[in-house]
Parts: structure tokens; C-alpha cells; sequence
């Protein structure tokens, strides 16, 4: 459908889509531009067109046949990787753009600067390598911890009666179980916070990073932590959700986060 402009109080027009693209992208079309279409009842601002704001077309148009997308779907913006509803969205060549990034998005255009990739979620075996590698790696140094807690206790179990050895043994075993978690812990937050991803994650190029996009802070890294405790306690089931959710491939300790584990290597 051909779109109409106004530049200096006159109206140009028609053009075709790529045509008016290109207007865009020269900036000729700008955000205070009034623009129209066939089927539309008054001139707009392409500004509030490009936000998706409510634009009612003649009875019987295709426009009004279309809508603007089912309720219930959704895609990625081009601009924060951010899944969100097509009805809140603007699209633009095949490209969708959340109406709060659309002026991003169309400055970017114009400049010629490479728009973000379509995200790609790891898959299940992606994500249970990377944790064999870390398993591997944080095994090693809490063996080593064990092993000089184990040594530092050696004298005083032996040397004591049963009572007191006993005792002894089982301070022996919290401090280990202790010392394990809090490693763990500096290992993943030091790493997600340096690299997106802990070394194994990175080994299999995948990053860890919030629905929209933006880093995990340290708070939201340690309580993803204990969440995986729950999809542990659930006999695995809450890891093994990421292989049934096809749209964003959420584990049960993703979705109490607001996590998502990216495949870099799938762009």
C-alpha cells in the first residue's frame, strides 16, 4: 500500500514501501513528518505511526483485516533483544522494534550501524556440557580445599577421645559442604560478571544474561544459584523444562529469575 507525506506544508506522494524506506533512512521522513495511507481517516505523525499508536482504518481495509498481530504473539526487538507482544511493537521490513527503541532504531538505520541478530537459545545439551565443564573446574579446587580441612583436622580426630573425634569429624564435613558452597558462589559470580558466563558457558559459547538483555547483577546471580537448587530437588524436572520451551528454552530456575542462557555461536 502506497504511502503519502507532507514536506514543506505539501503533500508528495505516492511512494512504495522501500521508497518510503529510504525517505526514512535519508531523513526526509522524520518523527514530526505527517504521513497517510490509503484507509487511513486523517494524517498522522510518522512519530506516532512508528510507536504503533492506535491508527483506525476505513471499515472493510486490509489493515483493519490484519490488525496488529494476534494478542498472544510475540517477537524479538531488533534493538534489545527483548522478547515482548507484536501489538506493542512496530514493524519495519521484516524487522520488529519496541515502540520505546523505534527512534534507536531508525537513528541506526541512517547511520548504517549493524542492528542486533535474532537471538538464539541454548539448547538442553549445550547447557549440561557447559555445567560438566564448570563441575569439573570447581571439583578441582573444592578437592583441594577438602583435602587441607581434611589435613588440619587429621591431628586433633586422631589424638582425641571418641566423643570429641566425632564431634570434630562432623565440624569437618560442614566446613567442606560451606567451603564448597561459598567457592561456588565467588567462582560464578566472579565470572558472569566479568564475561557473561562462567568458563564452562564460554567454552560452549554461551552467555547468561536477563530477559531483556542487560547484565545479572550480583544479587540476582547468588539467588539464581539456590534455584537451581529447586529444579535439583524436583529429581531434575525443572532443567529438563528447557527442552519444552521452544520459544526461549527457560529452565525452572530461568523463569524464577528472569534468566536466559544465549547461544552467541547460533547467531
Amino acid at each position: 500500500m502506497p504511502w503519502y507525506y507532507e514536506v514543506d506544508r505539501q503533500q508528495r506522494g505516492p511512494v512504495s514501501e522501500d521508497e518510503f524506506a529510504g525517505l526514512v533512512q535519508t531523513g526526509v521522513v522524520r518523527a514530526e513528518t505527517l504521513v497517510w495511507k490509503d484507509g487511513w481517516p486523517d494524517w498522522r505523525t510518522y512519530a506516532s505511526v512508528a510507536a504503533g499508536a492506535a491508527v483506525a482504518p476505513a471499515p472493510g481495509s486490509a489493515a483493519g483485516a490484519a490488525g496488529l498481530g494476534a494478542s498472544g504473539e510475540t517477537a524479538v526487538c531488533a534493538v534489545s533483544g527483548k522478547t515482548m507482544l507484536k501489538r506493542d511493537m512496530l514493524e519495519f521490513e521484516g524487522r520488529w522494534v519496541g515502540a520505546e527503541h523505534k527512534a534507536e532504531f531508525f537513528q541506526r538505520l541512517r547511520e548504517g550501524v549493524a542492528l542486533p541478530q535474532e537471538v538464539v537459545y541454548a539448547t538442553v545439551g549445550r547447557r549440561w556440557l557447559a555445567k560438566i565443564v564448570d563441575g569439573l573446574l570447581i571439583g578441582v579446587v573444592n578437592a583441594v580445599v577438602g583435602a587441607g580441612l581434611g589435613l588440619a583436622f587429621a591431628g586433633s580426630i586422631a589424638g582425641g577421645d571418641a566423643g570429641d573425634a566425632s564431634g570434630k569429624a562432623i565440624l569437618m564435613q560442614v566446613l567442606i559442604q560451606v567451603s564448597g558452597i561459598v567457592l561456588t558462589l565467588v567462582y560464578t559470580v566472579y565470572f558472569v560478571r566479568k564475561d557473561d558466563a562462567t568458563p564452562g558457558k564460554k567454552i560452549m559459547g554461551l552467555r547468561l544474561l536477563r530477559s531483556d538483555g542487560s547484565k545479572l547483577t550480583t544479587g540476582r546471580i547468588i539467588g539464581r544459584y539456590f534455584a537451581e537448587w529447586v529444579s535439583s530437588i524436583t529429581l531434575g524436572i525443572g532443567y529438563l523444562m528447557a527442552a519444552f520451551d521452544k520459544e526461549q528454552r527457560r529452565a525452572l530456575h530461568d523463569r524464577m529469575c528472569d534468566t536466559r542462557v544465549i547461544d552467541v555461536r547460533g547467531r
